[in-house]
């Protein structure tokens, strides 16, 4: 967010779940004001099917687009300048189940979906209005199934993210321990699977952080509480393994690691660890890029399961089973920002009345 952003105010969407399934409270994707202060309000719920789970927005921030958690469809949504408000302009399906996650090409030409269930990639087109077309590619994802039975069946990628250069897309693949390098065609929308690299065995890659010079990201190892680090070759879209650490100090039954924040100034890198209830930061070393773990902030709330930087400073962090979205920073107690059922995404945006 820029300093005219803050004076002015910014307005945050957050994604929920709402299914019984999910033993979820959400209601829809909720907007919030927010003061030049940092003082949320809510103002509207937009009912909006089923898990509209994570969300990205169009640059500009006159649309908006959401997956549709545990289902087969992404929608889109207009937003109104005046106050924000969300009108559904279309539900489309994705030729896979279970999205979880979704980002826009660098031209904005086409939105790109993740598919958990079955483990593959999709392609939409999106019209000059900023509305969904067409699937155009979908690209299913090569790898055995890690070592985690329950959790690791068959290729499971968890978030879709272009390196700085916008030249690749970047796969993490928490089912099969491999994080995918796949090509874009901006004409065409068709995808092409390029190369991967394997992590540890179990371990369960969810969600990246790329340096601003992209020549190394950071993993969230969902089933290995751990987050990993890899240098990235831009010439030929490859990333190379170079170590990992875990976001314990020593073993939680039941903990996952799930969202990763670098900071601003690329000195920490946070994961979120559910079970644990805590945020983990890490020193990160200007010249190797290795981490050394210095601590643990408490979220605020029950299983984490997003972080964000918060344009007012620190770590944005939702709770999904507490309902809470809390900002954490330095080794303060975090702050109570606002209430929300089941919220697992929140994107920024600035207020535009």
């Amino acid at each position: 967010m820029t300093a005219a952003c803050l004076s002015a105010g910014y307005r945050a969407y957050v994604g929920c779940r709402t299914t019984a399934e999910r033993n979820a409270r959400g209601q829809g994707i909720t907007m919030f004001q927010v003061s030049p202060q940092g003082v949320w309000s809510e103002r509207h719920t937009t009912a909006a099917g089923a898990n509209p789970s994570f969300l990205c927005l169009h640059p500009g921030g006159r649309m908006l687009y959401a997956v549709h958690g545990d289902g087969d469809a992404v929608s889109a949504f207009a937003v109104e300048a005046a106050d924000g408000r969300l009108r559904p302009q279309g539900t489309h399906p994705v030729d896979g189940r279970n999205p979880v996650h979704l980002c826009l090409s660098p031209n904005v030409r086409w939105l790109l979906v993740a598919c958990y269930a079955t483990g593959s990639v999709s392609s939409l087109a999106v019209r000059e209005d900023g509305r969904l077309g067409p699937i155009a590619s979908r690209l299913a994802l090569p790898g055995e199934p890690g070592p985690v039975a329950a959790q690791q069946q068959g290729s499971h990628p968890h978030q879709v993210v272009f390196d700085p250069t916008g030249r690749w897309l970047l796969v993490p693949d928490k089912g099969t321990d491999r994080l995918h390098t796949i090509t874009l065609d901006e004409a065409t929308g068709a995808l092409a699977w390029v190369s991967s690299a394997a992590l540890p065995p179990g371990s369960g890659p969810r969600h990246l952080a790329f340096t601003r010079d992209g020549r190394r990201l950071y993993l969230a190892c969902e089933l290995g509480s751990a987050a990993a680090a890899c240098n990235f070759d831009a010439r030929t879209g490859t990333p190379t393994s170079v170590a990992s650490w875990s976001t314990l100090a020593e073993a939680v039954p039941g903990n996952t690691a799930a969202g990763i924040v670098l900071s601003d100034d690329e000195r920490t890198l946070y994961v979120s660890n559910r079970g644990h209830d805590s945020i983990a930061t890490f020193r990160v070393d200007p010249v190797s890029g290795r981490l050394a773990p210095s601590g643990w902030l408490p979220s605020g709330g029950s299983t984490p399961r997003f972080i964000a930087g918060d344009p007012m400073g620190g770590v944005l962090v939702a709770n999904e089973d507490s309902d809470a979205l809390c900002r954490v920073a330095g080794t303060a107690t975090p702050s109570p920002l606002a209430r929300t059922g089941s919220p697992v995404c929140v994107v920024f945006t600035k207020d535009l009345s």
